[in-house]
């Protein structure tokens, strides 16, 4: 155990997992949109699209579980009933609500501008574990990085006329949807101490993604299997997802919030990219540009105040 606590507190261990996370992450911006395309889904099928979550999430959280039981802790993902009621607080928070308000939001606007908008989710846990935990205290460096962070979203918000592009069912829900990740960090720190990383987030995901499906289906949601594309799509996205989570759910449970969560900065800078690669979307604007030099130097900054 001190072995592993050595390891997932190393800064260069910590930073080469945390980018690692984010670039899967950065990845799920175009996949939602292509995934949406593949199966048919249109921009006002909104039960479809939460189906469509749902069975990518249960399909993480199953992931997460096999590979589990083919670990020596294998005997640790057994769940107790003193488990129920936090790991379900946290599946409510990062899985369900986070991604119900995304799934609808993302369809909304860009691929560019919804990994944008994701810098909320590193600044709402740093402000968060400020809150929940002492030794996590909000410091001059971390607020400046949170400014930085605004003043980039908005640059990016600001249309051809100068004006505010902002509408409640795209930016407006996918900054709600990074609120409540934000939330569940804190709550994936609190509750992973004493638990097996592996059985939080495999479990988070499967409860998570089984609401999803039943939301999706009570409101007349369907998914229809065209070809193997579909299968596939669906597929990366849940392995994706699984690992990325079972990741940072265990540097959450070694680490400040704030050092981790900040990470999530540089999932503007990779959602962008794939975004530019996959959807051809015009990443080169002047907007785009300063937004994402605002919102990347915010990792620095929040960093720096970390003493190994």
């Amino acid at each position: 155990m001190a072995k592993q606590k050595k390891l997932m507190t190393n800064t260069f261990f910590v930073a080469v997992i945390a980018v690692f996370c984010t670039i899967l992450w950065g990845t799920a911006f175009p996949g939602i949109k292509i995934g949406y395309e593949m199966f048919k889904i249109g921009a006002d099928d909104i039960a479809s699209k939460i189906l469509f979550a749902g069975e990518r999430f249960a399909l993480s959280g199953i992931t997460v579980l096999f590979i589990g039981l083919l670990t020596k802790d294998r005997k640790k993902l057994k769940p107790q009933k003193k488990d129920f009621a936090p790991i379900a607080l946290l599946s409510l928070f990062q899985t369900f609500l986070q991604y119900l308000l995304l799934y609808i939001g993302i369809a909304n606007i860009t691929g560019t501008k919804s990994s944008l908008l994701t810098s909320v989710a590193a600044f709402g846990s740093v402000i968060l574990s400020a809150v929940f935990f002492k030794n996590d205290s909000l410091t001059f460096k971390k607020v400046i990085g949170c400014i930085l962070g605004v003043v980039g979203i908005i640059i990016m918000n600001i249309n051809g006329d100068g004006l505010f592009g902002f509408t409640f069912m795209g930016d407006g829900l996918v900054i709600l949807s990074n609120l409540s990740g934000a939330a569940g960090n804190v709550i994936s720190k609190k509750i992973s101490n004493n638990r097996s990383p592996v059985k939080v987030s495999g479990y988070q995901l499967l409860i998570g993604g089984v609401g999803l499906i039943l939301t999706g289906l009570l409101f007349g949601g369907n998914l229809y299997f065209y070809d193997t594309s579909c299968v596939l799509i669906l597929l990366y996205l849940a392995a994706m997802a699984g690992i990325a989570f079972m990741l940072w759910t265990m540097l959450l449970s070694y680490n400040d919030v704030s050092r981790i969560a900040v990470f999530n900065l540089l999932i503007p800078v990779f959602g962008t990219m794939w975004s530019g690669i996959f959807l051809h979307e015009n990443i080169f604007t002047l907007e785009n540009i300063i937004s994402l030099l605002l919102v990347s130097s915010g990792i620095f900054i929040v960093n720096f105040n970390i003493k190994q």
